[in-house]
Parts: C-alpha cells; sequence; structure tokens
C-alpha cells in the first residue's frame, strides 16, 4: 500500500507541474514519492529485465542517449531518465511515469539510467545493474563533490558490494578510472582511443598504455560535421561514423557500442543507426541559427574549445552564460582553467556576448585570455542576451551555457516558438 501510495502521489505531482508549466515531472514526482515510500526505486526498476548505469563527469547524457538510440532500432523497449534528471529522484520519477496497474506494471526490456557522481554511491546497489559504465572523472563542483580522489575512492567502496554478475566497463585511457579496476571482483572491460590519454584536464597523445577491449583506431575528425573511427573489439572491426563531433565524444560512442555488444546487438546495425542520432537538447545541439554546447567543467570546456576553435568564422558570434546555481556548482573558480585562450577570436568582426548570474566574472576571465575588451558585450540577463546576440546576426551563433543557463535557454527558446520543451522531445 505504502508503495502504491507512492506512486499515485508521483502521478499527481507529475500531473501538476505539467499542467501549470513548473517543469516535465522529472524530478518532484520522485521527491515526494520517495519520503513516502524510500525503497521504491529498488522496488520498481527489480521488475524491469536488465537495468545498466552510466556515471562520470563529463558524456552521461549523450552516452545514454546513444545507447537507448542502439536498442530502440534493434526492437527493445526501453526506459530511461532522458531529461537529465540523474539523482534517486529522477529515477523514480521516470519508474514512476511508466508504471501501469495492470498485472504487469512494466512491459520493457532494458532501463538505462544516467546517475550523478555522488548519487551513484547510493543509488546503484538499489538498481541491481547488468552492467555499469565509468566514462570519466574531472573535477566538478567541488563544493559538491570534493576532489576526484574522494569521487574515486567513494565509487571503489561502493563496487565491493555490487554482485560479481555485474559487468564493468571503464575507460581506459582515464588513470583515475583504472584504479577501480582493482576494487571490483567481477568483470572489468576497459574501452579508449588509439594514441590518446586522458591527462589532468585534457585528452593528450600518448604512445604506450595497457591494452584495451574496445578501442577506437584510425579516428577522423571533420569539424562540427562529426567523426569516424574503426571500432576495434573480440578481432573484429568496423567502421563507425558519428555525426557528432569532437573525441570527447568518440569516448561517449565507445562506451554505449560497448554496451550494446554486451546486449548482444550486431555492430553493423548499430553504425547505421548513427545515421539518424541526433544529440540530447544542450549537447552539439543544432538550431536554425547556430549551435549549443554545453560547459560545466574544465574538462567539458577545453574539449568544447578545441571543437569550436577551428570553426569559428570572422561572422559568427559566441554567447558564453555562466550561472553559479546549485546544480551548477557555487564555486565558478573553475574558469580560470578552462582554456578560454583556446577560443579567442581575433576578428574584430566576432562579438562575444557574456551573461548569466556570474556574467562579469566571466567577462573578466575573457579579457585575461586577451579576447578584445571592445568586442565583449555583458548582459546577466540571459533573454536579453540571446536577442542582442542574433540581432543583426550574419554568421553562426554558438551558445556555450552551464547546466542552469541551458535550462533557462530552453525556455527562451520555447517561449519563442524555435522549439519544444525539453521534456516533450524523442528521448
Amino acid at each position: 500500500m505504502r508503495t502504491l501510495a507512492a506512486i499515485l502521489l508521483g502521478r499527481a505531482v507529475s500531473y501538476l507541474t505539467k499542467l501549470f508549466r513548473f517543469g516535465g515531472g522529472s524530478a518532484a514526482p520522485g521527491l515526494f514519492a520517495l519520503k513516502i515510500d524510500p525503497g521504491l526505486v529498488a522496488k520498481l526498476s527489480q521488475r524491469i529485465p536488465k537495468n545498466i548505469i552510466i556515471t562520470g563527469t563529463n558524456g552521461k547524457t549523450t552516452t545514454a542517449r546513444m545507447l537507448a538510440h542502439f536498442t530502440k532500432a534493434n526492437g527493445l523497449k526501453v526506459i530511461r531518465n532522458h531529461t537529465g534528471s540523474n539523482l534517486e529522484r529522477g529515477i523514480a520519477s521516470t519508474l514512476i511515469s511508466h508504471y501501469t496497474l495492470n498485472p504487469r506494471p512494466y512491459t520493457l526490456d532494458l532501463g538505462i539510467w544516467e546517475l550523478d557522481e555522488a548519487a551513484f554511491n547510493a543509488v546503484a546497489p538499489k538498481l541491481n545493474p547488468d552492467i555499469i559504465v565509468f566514462l570519466n572523472v574531472f573535477r566538478d563542483q567541488l563544493d559538491r563533490y570534493g576532489e576526484i580522489d574522494t569521487v574515486v575512492k567513494h565509487w571503489c567502496q561502493t563496487l565491493k558490494n555490487i554482485p560479481t554478475k555485474t559487468q564493468v566497463l571503464i575507460n581506459g585511457d582515464d588513470a583515475n578510472i583504472l584504479k577501480l579496476a582493482s576494487c571490483f571482483k567481477g568483470k572489468v572491460q576497459k574501452f579508449g582511443v588509439k594514441d590518446y590519454k586522458i591527462l589532468g584536464e585534457s585528452i593528450g597523445h600518448l604512445k604506450e598504455k595497457g591494452d584495451l577491449d574496445f578501442e577506437a583506431k584510425n579516428v577522423k575528425l571533420n569539424g562540427l560535421n562529426g567523426s569516424s573511427f574503426s571500432l576495434s573489439f573480440n578481432r573484429q572491426s568496423s567502421v563507425i561514423r558519428l555525426p557528432v563531433p569532437g573525441i570527447y565524444h568518440i569516448y561517449d560512442a565507445l562506451a554505449a557500442l560497448a554496451c550494446a555488444t554486451h546486449l548482444n546487438l550486431p555492430v553493423c546495425r548499430l553504425s547505421n543507426a548513427l545515421k539518424t542520432f541526433s544529440p540530447a537538447f544542450g549537447r552539439v545541439e543544432k538550431l536554425p541559427f547556430g549551435y549549443i554546447f554545453l560547459i560545466k567543467n574544465p574538462a567539458g570546456a577545453i574539449q568544447v574549445f578545441e571543437t569550436l576553435a577551428p570553426n569559428i568564422k570572422p561572422e559568427d558570434r559566441l554567447l558564453l552564460a555562466l550561472n553559479d546555481n546549485i546544480a551548477d556548482g557555487t564555486d565558478v573558480s573553475w574558469i580560470w582553467d578552462g582554456e578560454f585562450e583556446k577560443c579567442r577570436v581575433q576578428s574584430a568582426k566576432c562579438r562575444v556576448f557574456v551573461s548569466g548570474s556570474r556574467a562579469y566574472d566571466l567577462a573578466v576571465r575573457l579579457k585575461y585570455a586577451e579576447f578584445n575588451p571592445k568586442q565583449i558585450i555583458v548582459e546577466p540577463d540571459l533573454e536579453k542576451a540571446f536577442k542582442q546576440a542574433r540581432v543583426g546576426l550574419k554568421g553562426r551563433l554558438f551558445i556555450l551555457p552551464t547546466y542552469t543557463a541551458m535550462l533557462e535557454l530552453q525556455s527562451i527558446l520555447t517561449k519563442s516558438g524555435l522549439k519544444k520543451q525539453y521534456w516533450e522531445e524523442e528521448n
């Protein structure tokens, strides 16, 4: 009765949030339902045949979306927290939204769950996962997570209590992630990119490293149009073409492909399925007038800058938005480690708009990165900044927001009729 009451309350909250447009019911339903039944996630998730957990600092949403795209293309019925609400309340909200009062509450094949770095430790055991993916670990929201060593230590402790039947997949190019292999008594496999190594906050070249179970070779980057590589595993090789740019997305694709092979999905079909793949909101999201690239920590920002730098033209514009809300991390000192210099545009025509609750901090950072102060326009109100950035735009507008700024931008775009609410988009 307690579980049923929690589900009914969650459904009611979900209905009200959508009715009054407070949100898409991605977190609040689970938040209230868990107060009635704290064991809700464990009870409902055990009714799903297989569960996969994806965690890490960067790339969770894109990896989960790719994997869901693969599985659906192969006829599997999937449930996942597609809005990116990756705390326990988000998992609970998703389970509630798919629950029915029929004898079989779920007619699903697979659960794909992206989990916040800290939430992983409490929630992973409740999901009883068949596969766990560790993408990477970078400095992120130090006020919430602490240093990298602390995150890895907690992950190790959690893995010691995970059943050995679980398949663990780790990024073999991340030295910090590799430490997890010694913490888990079951099977661990590694994925990575040939001749690359994650060094600090960046991805660099390295000729010598350990063997990888899933390896990307012959990597070719094609600007903003995507990339291609040869996937090598189990003495097999297959050419993969990604419609999203950057080395970091190759790591996401490797993780998703590794999961798919453990689900016995044919790689040839997976490669074909990528032709129709589209990124999640804000993650290299293409708009009629430009792109949105989420930046939230030094590592992610650096990779975005390296991807953008060769592609920015004099007639293009930049809009950067920095917030310091709890979901962003209240400590914004990370911007001094993010190499904004990589994205500096020398042309006097290129204008840079800076917005968000910490717009002036970001403007100072850009000045130290030797952006021309005369090209920097500061407007803390994101809606006003967005409108200003599009006035007289002849090229493309590259928008680089932090997490809550990205959500605010989604509302602005929706209100302007430029797109749907993110929770209404294909998941």
